[in-house]
């Protein structure tokens, strides 16, 4: 800890003569658990804590960092660090998590993985549910680890090429393309693949199609991985290596342009399958989950979601989450 309060303060010195290329923001979050199958479940929790600091040089390149709060170790950890190189002319940008702006750059470092959509969505103040989807806490969870990635974005074509550590050993290569086909229908593609001994080796490996639809009254994005080696986002201990797949299908509208209310909902319906029956193991798994938000501000909100999980073999479980997140 005191580490992280040592690089913090040597940022900060480092970069106060020019407070006009360097922004502090954050966003920070709080859960309430009423699991109604199992009420020693019941809990509350800090959920996400994040400060992020970056840092815009007068042309082409951009500096980001963040220090996140892990609940379950109770510490802060450095979460990203690193260079945005733009080639293309012109001032540079803030990094954020969602590039908009047509560009090629290179990033180094340490970041979320641009794989499928759901990278998107990591923290909290971006996402409009409480969970992640099923499939995703099964597969690649929070993906963020070091590496390159490189990234083209033109027009309705976006793609990114990286190399990172592998899950287990040697390195991880792969990339994400992507294709706006109508102003409203976006497809992707994702795909990564762990080498070693001189890339001759294809260990570990993680593919993925996506769709996302924007509507002026609905939000629908829908997603499906394959993946073996690696379970719940660390090296695969569990499923001896086995192939697991699934998807999800989530629906999000916005109720204020039919009330004068800014609630919002979301309906999300995901399973997920391991490829072999598995002993004192659920292989399979259903997730229905409905969120209804309220916008208090538009950088604070407050959120209730219901929870059922459908398991192969143990009892179904439901729960009640609500969540008041707000970012700074």
């Amino acid at each position: 800890m005191n580490n992280l309060k040592k690089i913090i303060l040597t940022f900060l010195l480092l970069f106060s003569t020019s407070k006009a290329q360097m922004e502090i923001s954050g966003f920070f979050d709080a859960i309430g658990v009423a699991n109604f199958t199992n009420t020693e479940n019941s809990r509350f929790l800090i959920n996400q804590f994040e400060l992020d600091f970056s840092y815009l040089h007068k042309t082409h390149f951009s500096v980001g960092s963040a220090l996140a709060y892990n609940n379950e170790t109770e510490n802060m950890e450095l979460a990203m660090a690193f260079i945005h190189y733009s080639f293309d002319e012109g001032p540079a940008k803030h990094p954020r998590r969602v590039e908009t702006y047509d560009h090629s750059a290179l990033l180094v470092g340490k970041f979320d993985v641009p794989f499928g959509l759901d990278y998107l969505s990591y923290a909290s103040i971006d996402r409009p549910t409480l969970t992640q989807p099923l499939v995703m806490e099964k597969t690649i969870a929070g993906w963020n680890d070091v590496g390159v990635d490189f990234h083209h974005f033109a027009g309705n074509l976006k793609f990114d090429i990286w190399a990172l550590n592998g899950f287990k050993a040697g390195v991880g290569l792969g990339g994400n393309i992507r294709y706006r086909f109508f102003p409203f229908l976006e497809i992707g593609v994702s795909h990564s693949a762990d080498m070693d001994n001189f890339f001759k080796n294809v260990n570990d490996w993680l593919s993925g199609v996506d769709i996302r639809i924007d509507t002026e009254t609905f939000e629908i994005k829908s997603e499906f991985l394959w993946m073996k080696g690696v379970y719940e986002g660390v090296p695969d201990t569990v499923l001896s290596d086995n192939m697991h797949h699934g998807g999800y299908f989530q629906v999000l509208t916005h109720l204020d342009k039919f009330i004068e209310i800014p609630l919002f909902v979301v309906l999300r319906i995901g399973g997920w399958q391991c490829s072999e029956d598995i002993e004192d193991l659920n292989e399979a798994q259903k997730r229905y989950t409905a969120t209804v938000g309220y916008a208090l501000h538009e950088n604070l909100s407050v959120k209730f979601e219901l929870v059922v999980n459908d398991y192969d073999v143990a009892p179904t479980e439901t729960s009640g989450m609500l969540q008041i997140v707000v970012g700074f």
